[in-house]
């Protein structure tokens, strides 16, 4: 008798080299000869870029190159989408006739030192003939365009399903209601960087900080015209990602250029100031919304207006249409709806390029609906928990194709809610301690369901053609007995060295100590893969490495037929050693086995392929109490509880950490930050002194509960986890705050300086009250549940 490795709760092996220093990032590659470069860039956010001098850079002490726009032949970077509603912007490595964003890379400088770069890019001088900005997205569609495409919309489409027009006229309540995101950085703690070096005759090896290593190889194949087995891109430890570095980037391309064109080595490692300006931004929307619903609170139908914002470019594979096709799609939530209209544009504006940030899209739907879902209580007098109860889309109706057509695999959403609230236990003795002191409590309701684990099939439906879908793994027995893993997937922090073990421990029958998991290198094995986002290490990379563990198994039992003279069907393989059924004496380990191979191994080395044919979707419930200083609107988490169904789940502390870092990311929205542009387009917030992220100083405990329903679409069971955790937070802590002042909250971030202000609208200010700390009056509305 085994224990499986699959839920069993193993601490990370990631974990120990980045405690004692031992893992390796990119900026701890030290190579001979190798240079550093940096890049001088716009301080405009719209120009004509009339000429680039650079001749005091070239002088500059240990300045090697420098380059302009002029100097090399690189083609632009330009996403592959072939969506008839869309159209993509090519994106010169460095600008060329305009700049259109501030941070824009206008030329590059390669020195023997990074200091002597840095100090050299700042005497580079670029003639700019500044144009007039265009930074609202509500206004774009009407300024000046500004690419070579007749307007600023570079994505329209509309969705109609159903009676739309008909409901809204039969509706008992009718409401409209504008929703704004603010645009953000995912802010990892390693900013993005590259080393490029020459390989061989005209080859180049680059070590990245990465999320796409066989995408990035693959197309600096194409753009520096090389032979695809003359690349190599090899994933380092990667100090975070969530999604901003699941992209391929100028800096990234002319790196590699760089250090073919010299010969040399180059290190390029973007500062904290690049990173806020430069790298992908994300969720910068406005959504208008009406919605229709019956006295009883069941909803009727929904008509959105989305409009996306998304900078100047579109990024590299995924293009510019990304939430726009997501956020529309998963408006409806986990909510029964039969009438749906929704018209969603991205428009270009000069900000910069806006990509994938953890939840992509979803993080707006999901406070789109749960805000709604309290406006229309509110309206009718109910309960925000009975009206959530009254719509959910039902167990027993599961799957359910919606009307934009996903089709929800498994789950219990009411089942959820009763969890979460529970969980959240009696919460009149905090009531009552924050009205004590003055302070206004409230308690918000945030239910989402999210789409996962997409293959090739969903990818090429959207028109992201440049997106293969699909995972490979190799798996290779080595001469101790142990297992070796590889997998298109890098580590980002999301644990995949320690759930592809088990999965593999699992999927072989070894003990999970015996399987070694690398990084993502286009060394391993034969090309392709999709890389890590979109929540699909679990999902779809753990569903090519059950499919590579089940080849090896069968090798394995067959070379131990062979070894015991016995029928393979009359062997099992469990823990490491392959043995008789019923005569557990007559057997041989695998370390036997890899010792009998004498060398020779090949045979048992194996590479799988998977593709989802099917997305799955994992959702959660979550319930916030909270209280307001209606005076300085400081916001005080008190409990946060969730309660979540990722399907199986292959490592409860891996899941529960995902949950924890998603939710901080998810606070941070709610709360704390925003990238804000001024009417130049002049990013404020270009410092972490401005850009505000939470610490563990304004973060609450959190309480996670699992219903862990296996999901019938998924291989394994698992659905993904690692982005749903940013979906709930900014729902449930809007909905608390109006609760706790009786206000609508529906812009974001809510700013101690936009509380205050929403209290004292509402008469909620101490001074407002005439009253004192300790008066025992509070502001929560009766029907606010």
């Amino acid at each position: 008798m085994t224990i499986s490795p699959i839920g069993r709760r193993m601490l990370r092996v990631e974990d120990r080299p980045l405690l004692t220093g031992e893992a390796e990032f990119v900026d701890d590659l030290e190579l001979d000869g190798m240079l550093h470069a940096r890049f001088h860039r716009s301080p405009v956010a719209h120009a004509r870029l009339v000429a680039v001098d650079l001749d005091a850079a070239r002088a500059m002490p240990g300045v090697v190159a420098a380059y302009a726009a002029a100097d090399h032949s690189l083609p632009p970077l330009h996403p592959p989408i072939e969506n008839d509603d869309a159209w993509s912007p090519p994106r010169p490595l460095l600008a060329e006739e305009r700049v259109r964003f501030v941070g824009a890379p206008i030329a590059v400088i390669v020195a023997d030192s990074p200091y002597a770069a840095e100090d050299a890019a700042d005497t580079v001088e670029a003639t700019l003939d500044p144009l007039e900005a265009v930074v609202d997205p509500l206004l774009a569609p009407d300024a000046p365009p500004l690419h070579d495409h007749h307007t600023n919309v570079l994505f329209d489409t509309t969705l109609d399903v159903g009676e739309v027009d008909t409901a809204f006229a039969g509706a008992a309540v009718v409401v409209e209601r504008t929703f704004r995101s603010p645009r953000y950085s995912a802010t990892p703690m390693e900013m993005r960087a590259a080393v490029a070096a020459p390989d061989g005759e005209g080859g180049v090896c680059m070590w990245a900080s990465t999320q796409i290593p066989h995408r990035l190889a693959l197309l600096l194949a194409e753009l520096l015209e090389l032979p695809l087995e003359r690349v190599r891109v090899a994933a380092m430890d990667v100090g975070g990602g969530f999604g901003q570095k699941a992209h391929a980037y100028p800096e990234e391309i002319l790196t590699a250029w760089l250090a073919v064109e010299l010969g040399r080595p180059v290190k390029w490692v973007e500062d904290r100031s690049e990173n806020l300006q430069a790298s992908s931004h994300a969720r910068d929307q406005v959504v208008v919304v009406r919605a229709a619903a019956d006295a009883d609170g069941r909803l009727r139908a929904l008509d959105a207006d989305v409009i996306c914002d998304v900078g100047a470019y579109g990024v590299f594979p995924h293009g510019h249409i990304l939430e726009a096709l997501g956020t529309p799609s998963m408006i409806p939530g986990p909510y029964r709806l039969e009438h749906y209209r929704a018209r969603a544009r991205a428009v270009c504006t000069n900000k910069g390029p806006e990509g994938a940030y953890r939840g992509v899209g979803l993080p707006v739907s999901t406070f789109v609906h749960e805000r709604l879902m309290d406006v229309l209580a509110a309206e009718l007098g109910l309960d925000p928990a009975e009206i959530r109860r009254r719509n959910y889309i039902r167990a027993e109706d599961l799957p359910h194709p919606t009307v934009t057509h996903h089709r929800y695999d498994s789950g219990d959403y009411t089942l959820a809610l009763e969890r979460a609230l529970e969980a959240s236990g009696e919460l009149d003795g905090l009531r009552r301690d924050a009205e004590a002191r003055g302070r206004c409590f409230g308690v918000g309701i945030g239910s989402y369901v999210e789409y996962t684990g997409m293959g090739s099939v969903v990818f090429h439906g959207r028109g992201m053609v440049g997106i293969p879908g699909h995972h490979p793994a190799w798996m290779r027995l080595a001469e101790d007995g142990c297992v070796t893993v590889w997998t298109t997937l890098p580590a980002i922090g999301q644990g995949v060295a320690t759930t592809f073990a088990q999965l593999a421990a699992h999927g072989l029958g070894v003990p999970v100590e015996d399987v070694r998991v690398e990084r993502s290198d286009t060394a391993a094995g034969p090309g392709g893969g999709t890389g890590t986002f979109a929540s699909r290490s679990a999902v779809s990379g753990g569903g090519a490495v059950k499919a590579a563990a089940g080849d090896l198994r069968g090798r394995l039992l067959d070379a131990a037929a062979e070894h015991l003279e016995a029928a393979r069907d009359d062997l099992e393989l469990i823990d490491g050693t392959v043995s008789v059924r019923g005569s557990p004496s007559r057997g041989v380990s695998v370390r036997d086995l890899a010792a009998a191979a004498d060398g020779d191994l090949e045979p048992f080395a194996v590479t799988a392929e998977f593709d989802p044919q099917r997305t799955v979707y994992p959702y959660a419930t979550h319930v916030c109490a909270l209280e307001v200083d209606p005076d300085t609107g400081d916001v005080d988490l008190l409990r946060y509880v969730v309660a979540e169904d990722c399907g199986t789940v292959i490592n409860p502390q891996i899941v529960e950490g995902q949950a924890h870092g998603a939710i901080a990311q998810g606070i941070g929205g709610a709360l704390y930050e925003a990238l804000v542009y001024d009417d130049r387009g002049q990013l404020l917030t270009a410092s972490l002194m401005d850009y505000l992220v939470p610490t563990a100083m304004e973060l609450p405990s959190v309480e996670i509960d699992h219903l862990e329903i296996p999901s019938p679409d998924s291989v394994n069971g698992a659905k993904g986890v690692g982005e749903g955790g940013t979906l709930g937070p900014t729902a449930a802590i809007a909905n608390a705050i109006s609760d706790a002042l009786g206000v609508e909250c529906n812009a974001l971030p809510l700013t101690p300086e936009r509380v205050r202000e929403a209290a004292a609208k509402e008469g909620n200010t101490r001074a407002q009250r005439g009253s004192s700390p300790d008066d025992g009056r509070g502001a929560r509305p009766e029907n606010a549940g």
